[in-house]
């Protein structure tokens, strides 16, 4: 039988949306599943702030009376009026290997965002560029860092089936323990900036790192704003956000570099919680200490970059080298430290992708994202 497409509207078909990777994906020893609630609080307007300005409205696919995969489409209104586009986005997109199932999906996201008035479709938004985001194409043998995505390798086929095609890459790169040594060329370099003395800088500590992340999001806002992709942040979800970093964030691994009194740059890497995430398989109990001593070692081994800014009259002075040779000469003085992934990174970001390549950063994942005109 054809699939047959409904849009969620009960608690019980909202369960089975927010479900249905869970039975997809069980048997995967990559996919790394959000925390249930999470995924439930991040889908509901009136819980989530991200949808005081945008709208969104998720389908399921059913045969014989199963789920078989699941979409949203997803309007955000302040990215379009920041960007001057009339984009609609694809998202939480979640498919058993079926040609008919995820074109009957697509299909149906397209209509509903055609009757919206957009120009066209991008996707994955999850929902959008601040969030997770991008199909994995490249490195489906290795599991997901915390807060990237994983999908089995058929997704890109169904996608690029439906007449979707690449809009932009993002990259994932790794520096291991054993790449932390610099080459001497760029040490000289690193030292040199270091003795011109344009800058201080200071890792971030627990009586000041709900405001240190207040100003690293200021300092991510204003040094891509000029990107592709870029969303900015409302005040609402910048405040979810400093709750939720808050929470995970090592302020061992955020450090601030200032020019005067002026935040100048900033980095920000998170343990990479998902070994724990794993075990946890979405839910939180009274065995989550347990999962945790258990995943206490790989978590505290491995690190995501997640926020990277540098003010853009700064740039030419040294600070990229800078941060990143603060951030490994921090891991090198931990003794569990094995790997650390700067994830994401634009494709089109030359000069970033260039510089994590000279601190031996090797490119092992490739995120898409996928764009499709909507016929007036």
């Amino acid at each position: 039988m054809p699939p047959i497409v409904i849009p969620v509207r009960s608690a019980i078909d909202f369960n089975a949306f927010v479900d249905f990777p869970f039975h997809l994906h069980a048997a995967s020893r990559q996919w790394t599943p959000d925390l249930r609630s999470e995924t439930m609080s991040l889908l509901s307007p009136g819980q989530h702030p991200f949808w005081e300005t945008a709208r969104r409205e998720l389908f399921l696919a059913v045969r014989n009376g199963r789920p078989v995969g699941r979409i949203a489409a997803i309007v955000d209104e302040k990215y379009n009026a920041y960007a001057g586009e009339n984009c609609g986005a694809f998202g939480f997109f979640e498919c058993v290997n079926d040609h008919e199932t995820a074109h009957a999906l697509l299909d149906t996201a397209y209509s509903w965002l055609k009757a919206e008035g957009m120009a066209f479709m991008r996707g994955p938004l999850n929902p959008s560029s601040n969030y997770t985001c991008g199909l994995l194409v490249h490195g489906f043998n290795l599991p997901p860092a915390i807060m990237m995505p994983w999908n089995p390798p058929y997704y890109p086929v169904l996608l690029e089936s439906w007449h979707l095609r690449k809009e932009q890459d993002l990259f994932a790169y790794l520096i291991e323990r054993a790449s932390l040594a610099l080459p001497s060329q760029l040490s000289e370099e690193v030292a040199r900036f270091k003795a011109e003395g344009h800058f201080t800088c200071r890792t971030s500590s627990k009586s000041t790192l709900a405001e240190d992340i207040r100003t690293m999001l200021e300092l991510y806002r204003v040094s891509w704003a000029k990107n592709w992709g870029f969303s900015p942040l409302s005040d609402g979800e910048a405040a979810r956000h400093v709750k939720e970093l808050s929470s995970v964030l090592d302020p061992e691994f955020f450090v601030l570099f200032f020019h005067g009194d002026e935040p100048a740059a900033g980095m920000v890497a998170l343990p990479d919680m998902a070994p724990l995430l794993r075990r946890l398989k979405g839910k939180l109990g009274i065995t989550a200490p347990w999962h945790w001593w258990r995943a206490r070692s790989e978590i505290r081994g491995g690190y995501r970059i997640i926020l990277f800014g540098i003010r853009e009259e700064f740039r030419l002075l040294g600070l990229p080298l800078l941060l990143l040779d603060y951030m490994l000469e921090k891991a090198r003085q931990h003794p569990l430290f094995q790997w650390v992934e700067g994830s994401w990174v634009l494709e089109d970001n030359v000069a970033i992708d260039e510089l994590i390549e000279d601190f031996c950063g090797r490119l092992v994942k490739r995120y898409r994202i996928y764009r499709r005109e909507i016929a007036a």
